[in-house]
Parts: structure tokens; sequence; C-alpha cells
């Protein structure tokens, strides 16, 4: 695989690891501080407690992120080694259905999150709840009145709105680039995969932007039904170059 093992190490959970761990050392070091001066500096003594494992919390996610741009930087130029292709949806059931049907594959997951990511941008409610059946419910809160029984959670909600600014983001993951100003053929999409590394529970897919110099991962993990559900999208959201013709005009 084009990826090395160890890029699972930097997810989500690890980090989850790393904070219940200073959780832990925070609590004891409190008690401890507690014993030693009293009551009556408790709350200063808390204070300082949880500044040093705010601290500590930081290094922590900023070593992740270094090694996940490292590992992006590292891929910066490789060609894309498959390319998954389709055409837009725009109804909720055909979406669901298309999905369910590719959904043990963790790139088909992905290119159908983009779908609904464009559809985000044209109409906030259906692109929302197709994006809800692939988010992990994790992130999600439960909404009857939703096709999927599902709205998106905050942080969700934010990247999409970011997407939704500017349509060629998500164009530019379905066949779209900068130089022909994202001309874009619905009934041909096309997306370029770079990477993708499968074990039992979790993987990363790396796929490449028409507008973008560096590749894209996403993180993703499987779930009891054996769907491969995204768990973290952040880099998808990053804005992409202008159209050339805009770029070009100075």
């Amino acid at each position: 695989m084009l990826l090395e093992k160890s890029w699972t190490e930097f997810s989500k959970e690890s980090l989850y690891d790393v904070i219940i761990t200073f959780d832990k050392i925070r609590r004891k070091a409190s008690r401890a501080v507690k014993r030693v001066v009293g009551d009556a500096v408790e709350d200063e003594a808390e204070r300082q407690t949880d500044r040093q494992v705010s601290k500590a919390r930081s290094q922590a996610q900023r070593q992740i992120d270094e090694s996940a741009d490292a590992r992006v930087t590292a891929m910066k130029g490789m060609k894309v080694s498959k390319k998954i292709s389709g055409e837009l949806i725009t109804d909720f059931s055909k979406f669901k259905a298309s999905w369910e049907k590719k959904a043990k594959n963790p790139a088909q997951s992905v290119f159908h999150f983009l779908i609904a990511a464009l559809n985000y941008s044209k109409e906030k409610e259906i692109g929302g709840s197709m994006a809800t059946v692939i988010l992990s419910k994790k992130h999600n809160t439960k909404d009857p009145s939703s096709p999927s029984g599902l709205k998106l959670g905050p942080t969700n909600r934010r990247l999409l709105n970011h997407m939704s600014e500017d349509p060629n983001i998500a164009k530019s993951y379905l066949g779209a680039n900068y130089k022909e100003d994202y001309k874009f053929n619905e009934k041909k999409l096309v997306m370029g995969l770079i990477a993708s590394e499968v074990d039992d529970k979790y993987t990363n897919v790396v796929i490449q932007s028409g507008g973008k110099d560096f590749p894209t991962p996403v993180s993703l993990a499987r779930n009891k039904d054996g769907q491969w559900k995204i768990t973290e999208f952040s880099s998808i959201a990053t804005g992409c170059r202008k159209p050339a013709s805009v770029e070009d005009d100075f």
C-alpha cells in the first residue's frame, strides 16, 4: 500500500487516548495538591493543573497534525492510481440506495460524500440529509423530520457551510479543475484516488483535487454492518484555487 500502517496511529482515536491519559494525570495531580495545601487554594490548584493539561493536549494535537501534514507533503506529485466515476444524484432515496450498495468500499463512501456536499451547496436540506447517511452517527443528532432521521452536528455543519460558499471545492474532487474554470459535467463525475489503506476497522482514503496542489486524506471507520463511514473530512473543506480566468486576470 502507498500509505504506511502507522498513519492510523495518528487518528482521532489515538488523540482521544492521549487526552484520557492527561485527564487521569490531572485528577491525580489535583488530589495530591489538595492534600498538601488544603482547600484554601483548591481552585487555584485546579486552574494551574488545567493549564498544564491544556498545554500537553495542544502539543499532542500539534504532533498529530505535523505528522499528517508531512505524509501529505510526501505524496505531492503522486499520480492518481484509480478513478471512481458516476453521475450526480439529487434524489435522497436513490442516493441512499446507491451508497448502501457500495458502502463496503471506502473510496465509494468518499465519492458519495462529495456528491452530498455538492448537493448541499445547492439545497442544504437535501444535501445535509445525504451527508448524515455517510458521516459517523457520533457527529450527528437525531431529527425525525429529516429523511435520514439525522441532522448534521455543529462541526460537520460548519464545514459543509464553508464548502457551500464555494461549490468549486466539491467540484474539484469530482472531475473539475481550475485550469478549465471548473467546467463541470454532472453526468460524468470522476474522483481521482491516490491511495487507500484498509484494515479491519479504520482507513484513510487519499484523493486529488483539481484545484489543490496537495492530495487530500479522508478518515473513515467501518461500522458493525461493514459500511465505511467518514469520521473526519476537514481536509476536504479547505479552499481551492481560483479559476484560471480569474487567477490570471491581474
